[in-house]
């Protein structure tokens, strides 16, 4: 095998780790209250489901396993109540099914009777997100976001519609309007139905893939529409969507009915939940951009709201909402007051897990070799922890931690080595903080010697948030590009302005000097949109034009494009290019979509790439290597081959391959 996973790097729970009573919750996703008011939630990375008591205080029981027998689980993504039986839907996203569980109540703690499990059988791989429920007059409909399907060079996503028996009755592909036409669905993932039957549909990918004018949108919607795929427009607009725009709308839900029917999107791009009221056509932005105090700080990274019912705590007046919300990158579940007029929250309670214990990678974002005397230490980020996790000179062992002083989350990093063991880290953060608090340079230098023990020292910042020349606004990945012994030229890719820039390092004054950017927002030759990483190869420097679904390369003779958008592992289609690593000559590229590695040759041709191998793993085994939010790769030449560090940064972990060219 060309690829092969040869270690997991990072602690995380197992299934003999997990008693009913785990205080851990890694990347909570779906969420939802049964009859009885306990809450349960869908503890995506840890594959199984937890069910909570209604005032969030007491773990009741957890439900499940990781695997693939009915019951088990990888990957449980979205919850969905059955409106009259005691029974889940629950979409078991890397086993590419919807699991039916019947439950029953021992005392306090539910106890699952019966599994049933149902997928479309058309041939096709399935990956259910978004799930919603709904008892019409001819019976029971489950809609499920079959979020990847696709038809060859048609990428629309669907809606699979299920009765109640598990049988595929109807597909959607496309909301139909009076005023627009057609609206695609592409990589829908929340779904939710409203008290009339009318399902809202968070249509996610639409400001990747869908292309309207000259540039590519940046923003997707949230489509209306009946059981069919008829468009069902506001009042307001004459229009089936939402009258709001997203960045990263990852679920939909209704709350309330009637004149008190709003509609609640969480944008995991912003960090806010949006608030629709659909009578008066009010719009709030929870928490707002301006938040009054920390209690009022965004949310990180809402997955799901639902309507939160509990007898525990005041009632509120009809300008607030009482939800729940999964938070996946704080891990946690927790109950707020939405304030819909003055957009801000007020949490109730909560719980979650505790992911800053040495060795638990909390979004393991990038990961560098360094070189030694024998061997290489491997530097992994942590980024929420702003830290890094150093193996041993074998790259194995226990880890050992140090702080990322200058950096509150960092991203992208790139090394350069003076010596063996020896050298200075840059290191990118990647956050929207700097929006409001600009005053502090967003990349830093450290001097990292790992001869004996580790060290790490802060020497210089640089590039303070804003759009011209020194600046730059969420910069991601880095790469160091030797000039002589004393210098390097350092490159950073600028994503929210769509750039590359370029610094020159001098290690004899440890000073960071501008020199120059190239690109802009655009999706011609030489334009960007959100970059995600760059390398320097042998023959061309590299970027993953992320949101273009495409790479770019720069040599003598300027840029060129490579590839388009497409499903696959086909080495000219991309979807979300997230990461660029070179190493002895070929280029590695992670395809974020399709959850694969693609391995090009830098060739003597006119074109320096050759595609030459690829490999996909799209699930949440961490022992076998899977990928589920894979982010910056790095590669290191080796006599037999080059080996790959990937780190996920959902799954909490860094996975080490080898690769060796094919004969």
């Amino acid at each position: 095998m060309p690829f092969r996973h040869q270690a997991t790097i990072g602690a995380y729970e197992t299934s003999r780790d997990r008693a009913d009573d785990s205080p851990q919750l890694t990347t909570p996703v779906g969420v939802c209250q049964d009859p009885r008011g306990n809450v349960w939630v869908a503890d995506t990375a840890n594959s199984r489901l937890v069910v909570l008591d209604s005032a969030l205080e007491q773990r009741l029981t957890a439900v499940g396993e990781p695997g693939s027998e009915p019951g088990s689980f990888e990957l449980p993504f979205r919850l969905a109540h059955h409106p009259s039986d005691p029974a889940l839907f629950v979409t078991d996203l890397a086993n590419g099914r919807v699991q039916r569980l019947s439950y029953e109540y021992d005392d306090r703690r539910p106890e699952v009777v019966a599994v049933d499990t149902f997928r479309p059988d058309d041939g096709g791989q399935f990956h259910p997100n978004g799930i919603a429920v709904y008892e019409y007059d001819d019976g029971l409909r489950v809609f499920v976001a079959d979020e990847f399907y696709h038809e060859g060079d048609d990428l629309r996503a669907r809606i699979t519609v299920f009765d109640d028996e598990g049988t595929l009755v109807d597909t959607i592909r496309s909301v139909d309007s009076e005023f627009a036409g057609a609206l695609p669905l592409y990589w829908p993932q929340g779904l939710a139905v409203d008290t009339a039957g009318n399902l809202l549909i968070a249509n996610t990918g639409e400001g990747v893939l869908r292309r309207t004018g000259a540039f590519p949108s940046y923003f997707a919607t949230v489509l209306r529409c009946d059981r069919a795929g008829a468009g069902v427009p506001f009042e307001e607009t004459g229009l089936p969507i939402v009258p709001q725009s997203y960045v990263t709308p990852r679920g939909v839900s209704v709350l309330g009915s009637g004149d008190d029917e709003r509609v609640a999107v969480p944008d995991v791009g912003g960090g806010f939940v949006h608030m629709y009221d659909t009578a008066r056509g009010h719009t709030s932005e929870v928490p707002s951009t301006i938040a009054p105090s920390l209690d009022d700080r965004r949310f990180g990274s809402p997955m799901q709201v639902a309507p939160y019912d509990s007898p525990d705590y005041a009632a509120t007046d009809d300008t607030t909402e009482r939800v729940l919300v999964t938070e996946a990158m704080d891990h946690t579940v927790a109950a707020y007051d939405l304030g819909t007029i003055s957009e801000s929250k007020r949490r109730l309670a909560g719980v979650g897990g505790d992911h800053t214990a040495p060795e638990r990678l909390d979004f393991a974002s990038a990961a560098v070799g360094v070189p030694t005397v024998g061997g290489e230490r491997l530097l992994v980020v942590d980024a929420d922890n702003a830290r890094l996790q150093v193996t041993d000179a074998d790259g194995g062992g226990p880890l050992v931690q140090r702080p990322l002083s200058h950096n509150r989350f960092p991203v992208g990093t790139a090394f350069w080595s003076v010596e063996p063991g020896r050298g200075y880290l840059f290191a990118a953060d990647y956050s929207l903080t700097y929006d409001t608090d600009n005053d502090e340079p967003q990349i830093a230098v450290y001097r990292l010697d790992c001869r004996d023990g580790v060290r790490i020292d802060h020497v210089t910042s640089a590039a303070t948030w804003g759009i011209w020349g020194n600046n730059c606004k969420l910069p991601r990945g880095l790469a160091t590009d030797g000039i002589d012994d004393d210098r390097t030229r350092l490159l950073a890719v600028d994503s929210f302005n769509g750039r590359l820039l370029r610094w020159t390092f001098d290690r004899t004054t440890e000073e960071l000097t501008y020199e120059d950017d190239a690109g802009r927002f655009g999706h011609d030759r030489g334009e960007f949109w959100n970059p995600s990483d760059v390398a320097v190869g042998e023959r061309a420097t590299y970027v993953t034009d992320r949101n273009n679904n495409r790479l770019q390369y720069r040599d003598d003779d300027g840029w060129h494009v490579y590839g388009e958008a497409g499903y696959g592992t086909d080495g000219d289609r991309f979807l979300l290019p997230q990461s660029v690593a070179a190493a002895d000559g070929y280029v590695f590229v992670v395809d974020l979509v399709d959850r694969a590695i693609k391995a090009y040759s830098e060739t003597d041709a006119d074109d320096p790439l050759a595609f030459v191998d690829a490999m996909q793993a799209f699930g949440g085994d961490r022992d076998g290597g899977d990928l589920w939010m894979p982010s910056l790769l790095s590669a290191s030449g080796r006599e037999d081959g080059v080996e790959l560090v990937v780190p996920d940064s959902v799954l909490g972990v860094a996975y080490r391959y080898h690769w060796t060219p094919p004969a």
